[in-house]
Parts: structure tokens; C-alpha cells; sequence
């Protein structure tokens, strides 16, 4: 989504002076709007596989980020943790 708003943008600008505005801050509003979301889901991942969710602040750091990437490719514990129970259909 983030790849076609932001070639939507690149091309209304070619055609009109002034429209990449317009596309960029469409293009600016769907991130801002979209940041707590993959926060929230990061954050019950991080659950899921049994680790802190102030773990995710450390993907603002570039080396660490490809270790919370890790973390949120693992499967998920099969039993309770300190969160609670797995998910149903899990």
C-alpha cells in the first residue's frame, strides 16, 4: 500500500506541478495512521513467542531491528506464558 500511494504520488507530480502536496500527504497520513496499528500487532507478536513488547522499541535501532525481526518470525509458545494462553487455532 505504502509502494502504490507512493508511486501514485511520483506520477500525479510529474503531470501537475503541484500535486505531489496532495500526494504526499496522503502518503503521510496513511503512515501516521498505520504506525499504531504495527505497533499494537508487533506488540502482541512479541507475546505470542514469549518476550517483552519494549522489546519492539529496539527495531528503532538498525542492527537490533534485524533481531526483533527474528523474534517476530518465530512460531509462538504452545503453552501459557506470562501473557496468557495461545490463541485458539493456533
Amino acid at each position: 500500500m505504502t509502494g502504490a500511494l507512493g508511486a501514485a504520488s511520483a506520477v500525479v507530480g510529474t503531470v501537475l506541478d503541484v500535486a505531489w502536496i496532495a500526494g504526499s500527504a496522503v502518503l503521510a497520513l496513511y503512515l501516521v495512521l498505520s504506525v499504531f496499528p504495527a505497533l499494537a500487532v508487533a506488540a502482541r507478536r512479541m507475546h505470542d513467542v514469549g518476550r517483552s513488547s519494549f522489546l519492539v522499541a529496539l527495531a528503532a535501532l538498525p542492527p537490533l531491528a534485524l533481531l526483533v525481526l527474528y523474534w517476530l518470525a518465530l512460531p509462538g509458545d504452545p503453552a501459557p506464558n506470562d501473557w496468557g494462553r495461545p490463541p485458539d487455532g493456533a
